[in-house]
């Protein structure tokens, strides 16, 4: 009985004795000025960081089962290297923490709330970091070897501690890095994080800006527990609104913590592609509206998988597969892709035609000076980057105006040497084929193209290209050129190859070719017969340009007509984009007057034509027929088979004959095939072609 009753008295005074001591250190407590403590605190930091921390406001404490402490106005000095005095500065921070869990060792926090956070991190010119905290005198720890074991008490793996709650509002973070010459700022209206307990979801909440972009963002997560030690995969659900973009990604990542085993649908879509410039950091081209699909599959330090891959920009599409190995010395992707339509122009990526919204206005004159072949450094480097492997298919290609249908296009990229080939389409009903290799592994990158495009519709071509409209007729067009460079200019300049036209009967508008054979000056006059609606009959043209060290010389250069020859010689200099030619008309039967030939010289921008008084001086000797060039082979492609057939096409082989030779008359002989820059030759085929070809 006296046990029992000892044991009674134990369980009414113990109870007491414990609600006194609490009461006792309440009291204690309330009555202390915490306050007295700052200049320890300010101590401690210095002896930690090397910084001086001020606290300008109180310590605050709140005493119950839920005890919170407060403070406002804290700074934390920067870098003594720094321009700015502050690192950090906190107008008020407030913590809440429940107290009997922690008898038991369990950090419970209610709540978090930092308000007015001003944080900056940098890094200057040298490298230095100013969130690189050294104490002084303190010496550098060695670096880890192994990593460490996870941390344990003597009652096994340390608990985690419970968040509750935590709240940021009307922050400030800005980074800068003087080294890379970037900024970033982000702003936080209100960040919110909330979750029960550590084995309960967390949901997110964030309202601010990057940049001053406006940007929400919500998110729904798994649990703490889940995430250090899943037992199956962790859900991540997030929602982000950013530059007119809205863009989710939902799934399960097996290893969240290291990253591995994603699996996560993604999209993205927004109604104009410029509005990304504010989240960008530079200039976005104003496309219109965009949109992105595909199911994100595998581990990002070995390989990524884009399955479904879907996307569509200003008017194209595209869709397919693409892996991106990343285990290797540089990221490997290897994609198949198909399209309906790639519009080439309308994504910026060709010049030609028009202004896309109809605002370009008539096409300003050449200045002295103004170069076609811009001379700004080739970004070689960034083919360095990554190697790749690419097939291609598209129901319809348009670049320039130009509409390549059934287009098959490989790509290979390894260690900065690229290469396009196949590159096969039908174009303007005919065909295109060739090669493309652009070499990056040094700085002076090499150039090597190869193009045939075979029985053109020239009318249709130079139509949709809106190059011009007066040229009717089907043609081949043969590019075979290589150079090397630093630049577009350069590489032009040191130039090597061979280029050309080859263009059977058709017709001609006879103003257009008065242009290009004496400028809009109409140097060289009355050269051709209107003919029917202003057209001048054409049975061939061609012309033969191989090109030696950035000299294209016009071995044939050639316009047959009714009722006249005309015959170009002369030179185009790629180094310093400058013209150098004679064009002389000749009279196919005698006529009483004579034609005078042009001497073209000036720019490709700026070509200057005027009557050559050398050659002039001759013909006017004699108004004799047409003297025809000799020594020109039949126009024959690579496998030696006639390009075209017609009045240009390679002639049967002359029996010998004891009487001499008639004399040329009617029937002209065919040349090799190459173009021949009419009037915007120069201007719009060369630089429409030469130099698309280089993708300016």
């Amino acid at each position: 009985m006296r046990l029992g009753k000892a044991i009674k008295i134990i369980f009414i005074v113990i109870p007491l004795l414990l609600v006194a001591l609490v009461v006792g250190a309440i009291a204690v407590l309330m009555s202390t000025d915490f306050n007295q403590y700052k200049p320890l605190i300010a101590e401690k930091t210095k002896e930690a960081t090397g910084r001086d921390l001020v606290i300008a406001g109180d310590l605050e404490l709140g005493i119950s089962l839920t005890p919170s402490v407060s403070v406002s106005g804290v700074t934390l000095s920067n870098a003594d290297w720094s321009k700015q005095p502050q690192m950090v500065k906190v107008e008020r921070f407030e913590a809440q923490m429940s107290l009997i869990p922690l008898a038991f060792g369990i950090i419970d926090v209610q709540r978090i709330v930092l308000v007015g956070a001003d944080i900056l991190l940098e890094v200057d010119k040298n490298g230095r970091a100013n969130f690189d905290f050294e104490a002084p005198g303190a010496k550098k720890a060695p670096a880890a070897t192994t990593e460490p074991p996870a941390a344990e008490g003597e009652g096994g793996p340390r608990a985690i501690p419970v968040v509750r709650e935590v709240v940021i509002q009307d922050s400030l973070l800005t980074y800068t890095d003087a080294q890379a010459g970037a900024s970033h700022k982000a702003k936080i209206d209100e960040l919110t994080i909330t979750g029960e307990g550590p084995d309960n979801p967390i949901e997110m909440l964030f309202e601010g800006s990057y940049n001053d972009a406006g940007i929400k963002l919500t998110a729904s997560l798994g649990a703490p527990t889940q995430a250090l030690a899943p037992t199956k995969p962790y859900p991540v659900a997030l929602t982000l609104e950013a530059g007119g973009a809205n863009i989710s990604v939902k799934g399960t990542i097996a290893e969240p913590m290291a990253g591995k085993g994603l699996n996560l649908a993604v999209a993205v879509k927004g109604s104009q592609l410029g509005d990304l410039s504010s989240v960008a950091g530079t200039e976005v081209p104003r496309m219109g509206a965009y949109s992105m699909s595909t199911n994100v599959t595998g581990d990002p330090a070995k390989a990524l998988n884009l399955v479904g891959f879907k996307g569509e920009l200003a008017g194209s599409d595209v869709a397919g597969d693409v892996t991106v190995n990343l285990s290797g010395k540089r990221p490997f992707i290897d994609a198949k892709l198909k399209s309906e339509l790639i519009d080439v122009t309308a994504l910026g990526g060709a010049a030609g035609g028009g202004a896309p919204d109809g605002g370009g206005g008539e096409k300003q004159p050449a200045k002295p000076g103004d170069k076609m072949f811009p001379d700004d450094p080739l970004p070689v480097e960034g083919l360095r980057a990554v190697d790749a492997k690419l097939t291609f298919d598209a129901d319809m290609i348009v670049a320039a105006g130009a509409k390549l249908q059934d287009a098959r296009v490989g790509l290979s990229l390894n260690g900065g040497n690229l290469t396009i080939s196949p590159l096969k389409a039908t174009v303007a009903e005919g065909a295109i084929d060739g090669s493309i290799n652009l070499d990056g592994r040094k700085q002076a990158a090499g150039l090597a193209v190869k193009l045939l495009l075979s029985k053109i519709n020239l009318d249709k071509l130079l139509t949709d290209m809106q190059i011009t409209e007066d040229i009717e007729g089907k043609g081949n067009i043969d590019i075979d050129i290589a150079g090397s460079g630093t630049s577009v200019a350069k590489i032009m300049a040191g130039l090597n190859g061979r280029a050309g036209v080859l263009m059977g009967e058709g017709r001609m508008k006879t103003s257009f070719l008065q242009n290009m054979l004496g400028g809009t000056g109409q140097v060289l006059n009355q050269v051709l017969d209107k003919g029917k609606a202003g057209y001048t009959v054409v049975s061939c043209a061609v012309a033969d340009f191989p090109i030696n060290k950035g000299i294209a010389t016009a071995k044939a250069l050639y316009i047959d007509t009714e009722s006249r020859g005309i015959i170009g010689t002369g030179t185009a200099n790629l180094r310093n984009e400058t013209l150098d030619f004679t064009i002389d008309p000749r009279n196919k039967k005698k006529i009483d007057k004579a034609v005078l030939p042009v001497h073209i010289t000036g720019t490709f921008l700026a070509p200057d034509y005027e009557i050559d008084k050398q050659a002039a001086a001759s013909k006017l000797t004699g108004m004799l027929g047409i003297e025809l060039p000799t020594g020109l082979t039949g126009a024959r492609g690579g496998s030696g088979a006639p390009l075209i057939e017609g009045p240009c096409a390679p002639p049967a082989p002359a029996k010998a004959a004891a009487e001499p030779a008639p004399k040329p008359a009617e029937t002209l002989p065919s040349v090799p095939a190459l173009p021949a820059e009419p009037e915007k030759a120069i201007e719009d085929a060369v630089k429409k072609g030469l130099e698309g070809l280089l993708g300016q």
